[in-house]
């Protein structure tokens, strides 16, 4: 369940989406309140995470057991979260993550690709099923790395499950190792997309995004028609929402930034206001590193070609769309509106998660399971006959 921690809904929402496993531990209950007492601002965030990821570290090195691995890589991927590009920590907390987490997962089954593209490469981790004849597709957004498709892959029903399906896991453009190669994120998700489709040789796929890839996959779905079935995990109709629903202030100048002299003052305006504000600190920072901007009216500016205005009609695919009710990246009311748009989807599936379900934030965190129980059943053999 989603659990409130702390009034800061940025450090609240992550707190939520990396510790659900522990959610009914009490002893770890205890320990997560106390930690996030203690943190107001970034650098209070790492060093509480990376302090417990280094004890975790050493006590999973003593016992030997994965679950512990698992909390540790869980703790460096905290640590590591708020952490800039250039951040001259990274590097060894990411190390440190990567590390602990492949030490708590079961890698045999896992194939692992660097697939060359443009000027770097993507990486990518295949599942396969002996009989399968299906591929699912599955890529993140904003934030994600390789290694959390891989945990809601094998620890959330989804390879278990969808049996007729292999699974390509891949980082992207602006996504991990992916952007450290040299790519920025790109809003024509259909050409990394596309590009893995003629790599492995496949007729068609069907493709599933999260967070911010709920936007990459439809756009995907919208131009690359060999994907005949996507899912919006959850659906998000622009960046611009992220930026501005608790901004209003900041919709008033989106619109006029073709002016120079209003988008330096905008620029200084956004630095000044985020240095005190870390939710939209993180927005800012994190967009420039995955953009490659220098300036957050650089990445402002981007942003606003990541919009499926005027593109809706073109999905030709089933479509799953997954919206909530109390989401802080995406307004209410976008799945509803998206659902009105896609009036060419071969079918529609809407799923709009609220606080009875305990669905009811973003990509449901703190009940994840909701949200791959919704997919998987989109996704089963007896649904898809009778599409």
């Amino acid at each position: 369940m989603y659990r409130i921690y702390t009034n800061n809904e940025q450090f609240n929402f992550q707190v939520n989406r990396f510790l659900a496993d522990y959610d009914n531990n009490p002893e770890m209950h205890s320990l997560i309140i106390d930690t996030v007492q203690k943190i107001h601002n970034f650098d209070d965030w790492f060093e509480a995470w990376s302090k417990l990821a280094i004890s975790a570290e050493k006590n999973a090195s003593k016992t030997q057991k994965s679950n512990d691995y698992g909390l540790a890589s869980t703790y460096y991927r905290m640590a590591d979260f708020f952490l800039n590009e250039k951040d001259e920590r990274k590097e060894a907390i990411y190390e440190g993550y990567k590390k602990n987490f492949y030490k708590s997962v079961d890698t045999s089954n896992l194939i692992f690709e660097d697939v060359k593209y443009k000027n770097g490469f993507m990486p990518v981790a295949r599942i396969n099923h002996p009989n399968a004849d299906r591929t699912l597709i599955f890529h993140g957004g904003f934030d994600s790395y390789l290694e959390e498709l891989i945990s809601l892959t094998l620890k959330r029903g989804l390879y278990k499950e969808l049996t007729n399906y292999n699974f390509i896991l891949f980082e992207g453009p602006g996504q991990g190792r992916a952007l450290r190669s040299g790519l920025p994120l790109t809003p024509k998700w259909e050409d990394p997309v596309g590009y893995l489709i003629d790599y492995y040789n496949l007729e068609s796929v069907d493709l599933l995004g999260m967070s911010l890839g709920g936007y990459l996959s439809l756009r995907a779905a919208a131009k690359e028609h060999r994907i005949r079935r996507v899912i919006a995990f959850d659906v998000m109709f622009n960046i611009q929402d992220a930026l501005v629903m608790k901004y209003p202030q900041v919709l008033e100048t989106i619109n006029h930034l073709d002016d120079s002299k209003v988008a330096n003052e905008f620029n200084n305006f956004l630095l000044k206001i985020s240095k005190n504000n870390v939710d939209l600190a993180f927005k800012l920072y994190r967009g420039m590193d995955i953009t490659m901007t220098k300036q957050p009216i650089d990445f402002v500016k981007q942003a606003l070609e990541y919009t499926l205005e005027g593109i809706m009609d073109e999905v030709r695919s089933d479509t799953l769309l997954i919206g909530c009710t109390k989401d802080l990246y995406v307004p209410a009311n976008v799945a509803a509106k998206e659902a009105a748009q896609l009036v060419n989807a071969r079918s529609l599936t809407l799923k709009i998660l609220t606080e009875k379900t305990g669905g009811e934030r973003h990509c449901q965190a703190g009940y994840p399971e909701i949200a791959m129980q919704i997919i998987i059943e989109f996704l089963s053999p007896n649904n898809l006959m009778t599409k």
